[in-house]
């Protein structure tokens, strides 16, 4: 693959000066330097939420979350509202019954690092599922993980589904990012394997559940788990009236970059050039896409605009606003429509 394609005189100039300085550092890796050109561009225009909505993509994506609730709290008491992530986590939860909410009888969360100290936790998740058919375990504030705590997050799945509960789960596709890089950096550690394979079946997910099993056997030298439909009572949900403005996307033309990319031969890329060819609309979600290196994002410009001269219509679904802006950087706009969450 080629980046040649893409020129210096292509980069736009459409947004803040420290909003590009921020997009471009993070997109090199440099989270630090990234962070301090929001700040300083904050202290000195904090009228631009987008500078705001950056600064807090960047401290989820990097496990900050007393820094992020800071972040929150400050823009509260500036703009006398929430930012629009909190506004959605908050609706989201306010679709389900009032025990399932934060505060609620039957929800608990993990959060930081998930080791050995969650046994307390998941000790009160199951006292909870005693007295509740469901229960609701958030797990979105969680920075990093160890195999005790995993073992001790998939034995306590494993009785609540014998027990004949229903699991809510908030955040697990942050804890399967964080499964992703445990099993590359440590591919012999069977409970991130079995932790990661338990929130495939959550998930619905038999595909990617089928090539993990496999991935597991031959790492840890065991055999390949197969595969179990989970069926659990599920909540009953408080459905909004519904928003006909809202866009509707077909799951079969939708494709889901995640993690972190680099480089111009990134696999994603290369497995999104197989998806495109059987394929007019691709939907990209970008939703747990934490990271893209200027090369990677640039040969992803180069690859949608040959999808669009070739006919095909392109969104980009919800990136994080650092991603957002690079792709701004790029002019990713002219030849793609960018959904993302509004300030």
């Amino acid at each position: 693959m080629s980046v040649s394609s893409i020129e210096v005189s292509e980069i736009q100039g459409r947004l803040h000066p420290a909003a590009e300085s921020a997009a471009m550092r993070y997109a090199g890796g440099y989270a630090a330097e990234a962070r301090r050109a929001l700040e300083q561009g904050l202290a000195q225009f904090p009228e631009e939420r987008r500078l705001w909505l950056m600064l807090l993509d960047l401290h989820r994506t990097e496990g900050h979350w007393k820094d992020y609730e800071a972040v929150v709290a400050n823009y509260r008491r500036h703009f006398g509202q929430e930012p629009a992530p909190e506004q959605e986590r908050h609706e989201q939860e306010a679709r389900l019954p009032e025990a399932l909410r934060t505060g609620g009888k039957a929800c608990w969360a993990l959060g930081g690092l998930l080791d050995a100290s969650a046994v307390g936790t998941l000790a009160r998740l199951r006292e909870a599922a005693s007295h509740h058919t469901v229960v609701h375990l958030d797990l979105s504030r969680l920075s990093g993980i160890e195999p005790a705590g995993c073992r001790l997050l998939a034995d306590t799945l494993d009785q609540l589904i014998a027990a004949g509960n229903g699991i809510v789960l908030s955040g697990d596709r942050l804890l399967g990012r964080l499964l992703r890089e445990a099993v590359e950096a440590e591919p012999t550690r069977r409970p991130y394997w079995e932790l990661m394979l338990t929130l495939l079946r959550f998930a619905q997910d038999r595909a990617a559940f089928d090539r993990t099993a496999l991935e597991y056997a031959l790492a840890a030298d065991v055999p390949a788990p197969t595969w179990e439909p989970l069926i659990m009572p599920q909540p009953q949900w408080i459905l909004p009236g519904e928003r006909r403005n809202e866009p509707r996307y077909a799951p079969r033309e939708q494709f889901a970059l995640t993690g972190t990319m680099k480089g111009a031969d990134d696999p994603q890329l290369i497995a999104l050039t197989d998806f495109a060819q059987e394929h007019e609309y691709l939907n990209l979600d970008l939703s747990q896409l934490d990271r893209v290196d200027f090369v990677c994002a640039a040969q992803l410009a180069n690859t949608i605009a040959a999808f669009t001269r070739d006919g095909k219509v392109i969104r980009l679904i919800r990136p994080n606003q650092l991603v957002a802006a690079l792709f701004e950087l790029l002019n990713l706009g002219g030849h793609a429509s960018i959904v993302s969450v509004s300030a």
